[in-house]
This record gives structure tokens, sequence and C-alpha cells, in this order.
């Protein structure tokens, strides 16, 4: 593969996997370790973190409807409709981790409430859909989103045929060889080590809940099939064609996952999670600017560092993955269109399944009579929620249905990591950004085989995860790089240069 970088795409899988085996050789030490290391990320860095992704959400808003969110990405029509363009945003952006937390923060928040509220009460109960919604809402969807427009514009543009970090950043970092490889690893190892560990989770929880359906036992040669599995279907994928038939996986498996949420509001409580929802889009709406400022200096609960911090800096180490994919699939697409489309559907759709699912979870503890709460401490989360899907009418087949929901929701992601990683290991892209096929396939193998090595190490997810965080403090000056490059690029257009740009869109 003459167009692969080997001198990144190497390191990068190499450092996950020794990371992994370390952790897994030297659990006590490697998590002491990464304590340590995100205790001193989020105690002094989280204000900055806080502040900074609350200004993006309002600089990303005036971007768009400034002159020049008319700009269009490319003289092409959009490759695909705003459905199929939303739902893979949607479904690279969630995976299968949306329902798996969409179930388990509600509890989190129940024992361990932010705001002073008291462990099991009902004001907990308020906030325990509230700040789910909000964790993977407007801010989130931002920070996915912003990257995106600068590789965006370089790609379409500008007719960048490399879409390096580092190549973007140079108008800062100068021709720094070292930094720039720094840069480019930076953003493959977040690439890699976030999306492993969300694959590593979905395949926990697919395992948890093919076990119980067919009665065997939960074992590694279960987990490590399904995780073939992934790459089967995706090898399938390709052979059809990639780009119509992730599209179209993306459409189903979007459509699926609405009528069993539909499914689900209208066949338990729907008067409790209907009136839950309305509560708690108040509560979000009127504690906005409260929760997304929220330091906690003074009781030093930890909860805003636990989790919001946590949540923020982990988007800031994921972004580079979510802005390349939504630069490959948003030819033809106008500034003002990607962000507001990205932000939108991205938190609109959360909001949908994180109340629907959250909102029965929180109904099942509080008033149902059902042990969630229990669950998760007795089995771990991936026993809670396939226990709660198996109260719904139906249960075995209702859980069939819904695991092959989860399993399509991350194959998407997965398609989508692979392209990326690709496109960040290409020496020089095509014109319509896809990379080599055979590159995609080489990262989906490599993806898998980290992610199987999850499993082989024992453990050592907890330390990647933690490492992803403190990855994502570095990530977030090298956003602030791109910002800057952005902007010195589009104050530089000149009047008719910048008519030329948007006369197109503005058709």
């Amino acid at each position: 593969m003459k167009n692969l970088n080997y001198s990144l795409a190497l390191p990068a899988v190499l450092l996950v996997i020794v990371l992994l085996f370390l952790a897994a050789g030297f659990p006590t030490q490697s998590q002491a370790m990464t304590n340590v290391a995100m205790d001193f990320v989020t105690h002094w860095f989280g204000w900055l973190v806080e502040l900074a992704s609350l200004a993006l959400v309002g600089f990303l808003f005036w971007l768009a409807f400034s002159k020049y969110g008319q700009i269009k990405l490319g003289n092409h029509a959009p490759q695909y409709s705003l459905f199929t363009y939303s739902g893979m945003i949607f479904t690279a952006g969630v995976g299968a981790s949306l329902i798996y937390w969409g179930i388990g923060e509600p509890m989190s928040y129940l024992q361990s409430p932010p705001l002073f509220a008291q462990a099991d009460s009902y004001t907990a109960a308020a906030w325990a859909v509230t700040y789910s919604m909000f964790h993977w809402g407007i801010t989130g969807w931002a920070i996915y989103c912003f990257p995106a427009i600068p590789f965006a514009y370089a790609f379409y543009v500008k007719k960048q045929r490399s879409l390096k970090v580092s190549t973007l950043c140079e108008s800062v970092i100068g021709k720094n060889p070292i930094a720039a490889k720094a840069i480019d690893l930076l953003a493959i190892f977040g690439t890699l080590a976030a999306f492993a560990s969300s694959l590593s989770l979905t395949v926990t929880l697919l395992s948890a809940g093919a076990a119980d359906l067919l009665g065997i036992h939960n074992s590694l040669a279960l987990q490590g099939g399904i995780i073939l599995l992934f790459v089967v279907v995706l090898v399938l994928v390709m052979l059809v064609d990639f780009n119509k038939g992730i599209s179209k996986v993306s459409d189903y498996t979007v459509i699926a996952a609405i009528a069993f949420s539909l499914f689900l509001l209208f066949s338990t409580h729907p008067q409790f999670i209907l009136n839950n929802i309305t509560d708690s889009v108040g509560m979000m709406l009127d504690n906005f600017f409260r929760m997304s400022l929220w330091t906690d200096p003074v009781q030093q609960s930890g909860f805003p560092q636990s989790w919001t911090q946590y949540y923020w800096f982990w988007y800031y180490a994921y972004l580079i993955m979510m802005g390349l994919f939504i630069t490959r699939i948003s030819q033809g697409r106008s500034i003002k269109e990607l962000i507001l489309i990205t932000i939108s559907m991205g938190s609109l759709g959360c909001a949908f399944f994180i109340t629907i699912f959250g909102g029965y979870a929180v109904w099942a503890q509080m008033l149902g009579g059902f042990p969630v709460q229990q669950w998760v401490s007795e089995g771990g989360l991936p026993f809670a929620v396939v226990s709660l899907i198996k109260t719904l009418p139906a249960s075995s087949f209702v859980l069939g249905v819904f695991l092959i929901i989860q399993f399509f929701f991350m194959l998407t992601t997965m398609s989508s990591a692979s392209v990326t990683t690709a496109m960040l290991t290409t020496n020089r892209l095509e014109l319509n950004g896809d990379p080599d096929n055979k590159v995609k396939l080489l990262w989906a193998g490599a993806i898998a085989l980290i992610s199987f090595s999850v499993f082989l190490a024992g453990g050592g997810i907890s330390t990647i995860k933690s490492l992803c965080v403190v990855a994502g403090l570095p990530m977030m000056f090298i956003f602030a790089i791109l910002l800057k490059q952005l902007m010195s690029e589009l104050h530089g257009l000149s009047d008719a240069k910048l008519v030329q740009l948007t006369k197109h869109s503005l058709n």
C-alpha cells in the first residue's frame, strides 16, 4: 500500500497496544499514575475546558450566521440526502454507547446527584435525565463539529490532498518535523484509544446480552467472536460498495432505533416518560449556563470533574475522528449547513433516546419496583441494561432486536473510525476524499486487534480511558491552533473571492 504513511500508522497502533499490556501487567501502578494525571488535568484545567467549550458553542452559531457561513465546501451537489447525512453523523458520534449510558448515567446520578441534591431523592431524579441529556447535547456536538470546518475548508476549498493535522497547523508551528509528528500521533492515538474503548464497551454489552439470550457462558471467545463479526460485516459492506453500503446501514439503523424507542415508550409508561421529558428539557434550559460552568470549588463533590469535565476532555480526544468523518461526507454542504445540522441533529437525536431509555430507567427504579441500581452494583452496567430490556413485553425477541440494533450502531461508528484513521495516514487523498479500501480495511483490522487486546489485557481499559481524557488537554490547544488558522484564512478572503465561494450555496 504505497499511499499509506507507515511512519504514522505503525507507531500509533503499537503505542496503544503497549499501553494496554503495561496497564494489564502493572494495573495498580498504571491506574494510580493515570488517576494522578487526570486529577491534575481536571483540577488545574477543568475551568478552562468549561469556559472554552461554552465559548465554542457561541462561536459556531456566530460563524453559521455570519457571511462566512454561506461558503460552500466544494462545487458539487451534496452527496447524501439530509436524512442520510444527519444519520451518518449521529451514528458515527454515538455508537452503541448512547443507550448504554442513557440508562447508566441516570442511575449513577440518582446515587451521586449533582448540584447538592440528596441521593435517591426526587430532586436527584429530576436531575438524572437532565444531566445525561446535557452531557450528550449541544456542547459535545459543538466540539465534534468544529474541526470539520478547517478540514473541509482545506480539502474542498483550498484543494489540499493531505489532511494530516500537522499540515493544518503549519502556519503556527512552522515546519517542525518533531512537533508535526507528535501532533499527528496524538490525533491518531486519541482516535484509536477512544474508539477501542467504545467498541470494547459495546462488545461487553453485546456479549452479556448474547450469553443471556442463548443461554451460554459469557467468555473471551464470545467477545472475540463478536469483534470478528464486526470486521467480517464491515468487509462485506466494503465489497458491495463502502459509501453506499454504510449510508444504507446508517439509514436502516436509525429507523430501527427510533421504532424500538417508540415501542419502549408506548409499551411501558408513556405518561411518566413524556412528563419526565418535558420536565428534563425545562430543567436543562433553566440551568444550562449553571451546568456548563459549575466547578464546585467549595463543596468539592468531584461531580463536575468526574462527569462534565471528563466528557468535554473525552470529546476533545475524539474530535479528530469526528471532524474528519464529517469532512468526508460534507462535500457540497455550506459551512452553515455543516454546523447547524451537526449540532441540532446530534443533540436532538441524543435527547430523543436518552429521555426515553433514561426516563424508563428512572421510572423502573423509583416507581416501578425494579432494582436497577442493584443490578448495576451486583452485575455491572451491561447486566443492568440487559435486565432492564428484559422487563419489556416479549422479552427474548425484544432483547434480540435490541442487540442487533446496537451491533449496527457500532458498525457505523467503526466504519467512520476506519475511514478517519485511513484519511489521517494517507499520503495523498483522492478528489472525493475517500481513502483506498485496502487502507480502510487495514485500519478496521487494527482497531479490532486493539479492541480484542482490551479483553486480553483484562482491566487495561480504565487506564486507556483515563489517558484519552488526559490526551484531550493538548488536543484542546491544537483545537485553538486550528481555530486561529481558520479565522486567518477566512479574514484573508477578498470580497470577490468570498462572493465566488458563496454564490453556489446562495442559489
